[in-house]
């Protein structure tokens, strides 16, 4: 039976037969690659959400190819096979033209949208942007939802044009849709878009449906999003040729904007997304880094994808500097060092913890508004993050690595793991390699495939019977565990940052090279529910472990820590 462009008389009625719909709709597990139509959607409405854009940007976001569905006879029929292709062997629904007697057609959009009957199959999939838009516009949602969903496929045309690497970055499928879509625009088009009141959206729109291709980013779901469906639908349905549009259009070419001066449809909310300034914070990079952090509990980011060369420079002079800080003793605690017979039997700078209060630039580095790590690690966490604590592991030549283990972090009272689900205090532990970082110089070693499992901490009290290899103390408790790999040598260039959490096994090598191999740690944590200054307990409580030269006391003989593999020296 065909489908009615106006059979609803109630407003109520009408937006909840939409929510019926879509959840039919987007319950059919058409794909989109790699990963299910309905989650891109729910991605790309995460990733507007996360950038703190309002209801109708987010709600355009969500449903930015609803055109595809459209396209279909009967979308709830959809299904595909668990290599993710369609029946037939057609890998996507993307690659398919508009369907004989599909909804679009039957609700007049096909003829609207000035796509004649025998026109070819790519002028037809080429529309899927004008078509939902137009759908949206006629079911009476606020323009700006319209709007978003018919500019996110001119952003992609004008990102090919304006920017120079952005074709090549595109995938073999979304370069064959671009040629569907009307290829780069021109010059003139370009100017055209730029001028759009709702430009900077729909760029990001854009950028986010990049973003809206991790199988492993778990997102809230549709039902989530059902009441800012219905406040964003404000009138009842009317036919396509009643509902306006933004763009005046020429085939796939835009050649002006269009006034809605008789007022059809509600008045676009006008919205500008702010843009990180540290790079990798931008979709789709933004996204990656999520589903990679979710997935395998770890990432790395190259130094320009965060930091910069001349950061880098500085930060490396600055470190320098850290091993020549005096303890003060009175305005802070710290800072702490800790020293090391090095490969020529010289005295060498091992570890040096709470310095932060000690030198300015690094301060700002780690803990200041402007501090790149923080928006990170925040980005990560989903709140904004706090410094717990800060070291610099040096590393000279012949310094000793770190025996595997976890960080435990769990003094100070801090909430700790139940079960998978709830692993209670999370800490986020951030190493920027100041000096390359290399295998012959002990770089980090993860223990990530047993992280995936997500059983905790690996260790137990001993017991008499125990034949376990490793062990250690916590509060003067003796524990115990088995080896916690497959490890995973991490090398990293100079400036580039490994972020990991503190169930993550890890371990490094002693540095058999003639260089050294610094590497400046911050380790972050989120908000608890009674927000304490954990940095300023813990170094309180360091304090009373620590001589006022800064080093271990006398009873830990000098190790950074009982995992530090390392010659100490009291100093």
């Amino acid at each position: 039976m065909a489908e009615k462009p106006y059979p609803i008389d109630s407003l109520e009625a009408h937006r909840n037969d939409l929510i019926k719909k879509f959840n039919e709709w987007y319950s059919d597990g058409s794909s989109y690659g790699a990963l299910s139509q309905r989650l891109h959607g729910l991605q790309a409405a995460h990733q507007a959400t996360l950038a703190g854009a309002p209801k109708e940007i987010v709600v355009g976001a969500l449903l930015h190819d609803i055109g595809w569905k459209l396209s279909r006879e009967k979308p709830s029929d959809e299904s595909h096979s668990e290599d993710g292709l369609m029946p037939g062997g057609v890998d996507s629904i993307i690659h398919r033209a508009p369907e004989k007697d599909c909804i679009a057609e039957q609700l007049g959009i096909l003829a609207h949208c000035e796509i004649p009957e025998g026109a070819g199959v790519e002028q037809q999939r080429a529309q899927h942007d004008v078509i939902g838009g137009t759908y949206l516009r006629m079911n009476g949602f606020d323009e700006t939802c319209a709007h978003i969903v018919e500019g996110h496929v001119l952003a992609k045309r004008y990102l090919c044009y304006k920017e120079e690497d952005y074709y090549n970055k595109l995938s073999e499928g979304s370069k064959r849709t671009l040629e569907f879509q009307g290829g780069p625009m021109t010059a003139d088009e370009a100017s055209i878009f730029e001028k759009d009141p709702l430009f900077a959206a729909c760029v990001e729109m854009r950028r986010w449906d990049e973003g809206a291709k991790e199988p492993s980013w778990a997102v809230p779901d549709l039902e989530h999003y059902e009441s800012m469906i219905k406040e964003c639908v404000w009138r009842l349905p009317t036919a396509p040729g009643e509902c306006g549009g933004t763009y005046e259009r020429k085939g796939n070419k835009i050649i002006g904007l269009l006034n809605d001066d008789e007022g059809r449809n509600k008045r676009a909310r006008l919205w500008a997304p702010t843009i990180p300034t540290v790079p990798c914070l931008r979709s789709p990079r933004a996204t990656e880094l999520l589903a990679q952090w979710h997935e395998k509990g770890y990432v790395v980011l190259k130094r320009d994808e965060w930091l910069g060369s001349a950061a880098c420079d500085k930060l490396s002079k600055d470190v320098w500097e850290v091993p020549k800080l005096q303890y003060d003793g009175q305005a802070a605690n710290g800072p702490f060092h800790t020293w090391e017979v090095g490969s020529l039997e010289a005295k060498v700078p091992s570890r040096t913890e709470a310095f932060a209060d000690h030198h300015e630039g690094l301060n700002a580095f780690l803990q200041g508004d402007d501090s790149p790590l923080k928006a990170v690690v925040s980005h990560l966490a989903g709140e904004s993050a706090r410094l717990y604590k800060e070291k610099v592991n040096y590393k000279a030549p012949g310094g000793g690595g770190y025996a595997q283990h976890q960080d435990g972090y769990q003094m100070l009272n801090v909430s700790q793991y139940k079960n998978a689900e709830d692993r209670g205090f999370i800490a986020y532990v951030c190493m920027v390699a100041v000096d390359a970082s290399t295998r012959e110089n002990g770089c980090p070693e993860l223990g990530w495939k047993r992280w995936q499992k997500r059983e905790g901490w690996l260790h137990r009290p001993a017991e008499e019977t125990d034949s376990a290899e490793h062990s250690f103390e916590v509060n003067g408790i003796k524990q115990v565990f088995d080896d916690m790999g497959p490890y995973e040598p991490i090398e990293m260039e100079e400036g580039d940052l490994l972020i990991y959490d503190n169930f993550m096994p890890h371990k490094s090598g002693t540095n058999t090279t003639s260089t050294w191999r610094r590497a400046l740690f911050g380790i972050y944590y989120g908000n608890e529910s009674e927000p304490r200054d954990l940095r300023k307990l813990y170094y309180e409580r360091e304090a009373e472990g620590r001589r006022k030269a800064g080093g271990r006391k006398h009873e830990t003989g000098g190790k950074a820590n009982q995992f530090h593999t390392g010659k100490p020296v009291l100093v």
